[in-house]
């Protein structure tokens, strides 16, 4: 098994690139360059985990990686360079379909646990880079929902699981039109692969605050439930009143072929919003991977589990070590499977996932 053909040439270029940086290991950037085409197919979503497991994600002391997301205007934020302000960058996922995350913005709504989180987000918007992501829909119409959060049939909403980024373009702006919505805040779409989400959150309204070198200082599983608890409003209040500031000092490797993005495109946008329209229909399949999905993993860095995503077929995943040692093979043959790789050392490995006796995806993974 470990002297088999296909890995020499692999093993050899990997090596060199990957090791020869090691002491940069931990950053690394999901892109993308430029705005998204609206016709730009949205990935599928990932297993996230059983109901209601909302653990995945990064945790307390993982070294993040860097992204570069856009509001509906095309205007950029990119996480390493507004970690480098004077505020502690907070960043929150949120959807139209999310129901608490939607409860947080209606002022007219009473109770004690949106009660608490409006508060503190309202008082203290001035204190923290609040960064919103628009991501993966909790409850869309369409009962293509992600696997910790049950299917909501009976929501006001009329929003489907986007299949192409204008979708998710569009039903992220409706936050700036609802009038019976204060959001006083930019939001920002998750990129097509669903990066951001699969990384950082993999949870509906999750929040991580961050230090300014990278790392996780704060999470919550759910915003609404962890402002609730006194001790942490008064963490967040210490993380701010004892933050510091730093730079990242990390450049990204240039890579021209990776922009595999479009030029935008004038559209009118889906009928999909706040208010209930019934007329928006089905999730369009513009764009699905089926047999040709590619293969992907989450998160990395890791710590206990990998996600391993893939189409139709058989795929052998394996980490080899920075000498090229195989330390731990796995056949998947089901679309979405969780790997354990906390029996490892932590440290820098390579991760290859091989179809047809042929490399399909040759990767870096940090284990932390």
């Amino acid at each position: 098994m470990h002297n088999s053909n296909w890995a020499r040439a692999a093993f050899a270029f990997l090596l060199f690139s990957t090791f020869a940086t090691t002491s940069f290991g931990q950053y690394g950037d999901f892109g993308l360059p430029n705005q998204p085409a609206d016709t730009a197919s949205v990935d599928d979503i990932i297993y996230y985990g059983d109901y209601m497991d909302m653990s995945g994600g990064y945790n307390v002391g993982d070294t993040v990686f860097n992204f570069t997301a856009y509001d509906f205007d095309g205007n950029p934020v990119e996480l390493y360079q507004e970690l480098a302000g004077n505020k502690p960058v907070v960043l929150v996922s949120g959807s139209v379909s999310c129901i608490r995350f939607r409860n947080v913005f209606d002022p007219a709504l009473p109770g004690q646990e949106v009660w608490s989180a409006r508060n503190f987000i309202y008082d203290h918007q001035e204190d923290f880079n609040w960064i919103y992501i628009y991501g993966v829909e909790a409850h869309p119409t369409d009962g293509n929902c992600p696997s910790n959060c049950p299917p909501t049939v009976n929501t006001d909403t009329a929003v489907v699981q986007p299949s192409i980024y204008s979708e998710r373009r569009w039903a992220m702006q409706d936050w700036l039109d609802s009038p019976i919505h204060d959001f006083p805040f930019t939001m920002y779409a998750d990129n097509p692969d669903n990066s951001i989400y699969n990384h950082f959150f993999q949870r509906p309204f999750g929040l991580i605050a961050m230090n300014c070198d990278g790392t996780v200082g704060l999470r919550a599983d759910w915003v609404t439930n962890y402002f609730a608890d006194p001790a942490n409003v008064q963490a967040m209040l210490d993380f701010r009143q004892n933050y510091e500031t730093c730079q990242i000092n990390w450049n990204p490797v240039d890579n021209e072929d990776d922009d595999d993005t479009e030029d935008p495109i004038e559209y009118d946008g889906p009928l999909s919003d706040l208010f209930g329209h019934i007329e928006n229909g089905s999730v369009n399949d513009v764009g699905l991977h089926g047999e040709s999905k590619p293969l992907a993993y989450y998160p990395n860095p890791a710590q206990e589990t990998i996600l391993l995503n893939q189409g139709a077929g058989t795929v052998q995943w394996v980490i080899a070590d920075s000498q090229g040692r195989w330390v731990k093979e796995r056949n998947v043959s089901v679309s979405n499977e969780t790997w354990y790789v906390g029996d490892l050392p932590r440290g820098s490995y390579i991760l290859f996932g091989m179809q047809n006796g042929q490399i399909a995806l040759a990767d870096q993974l940090i284990l932390n």
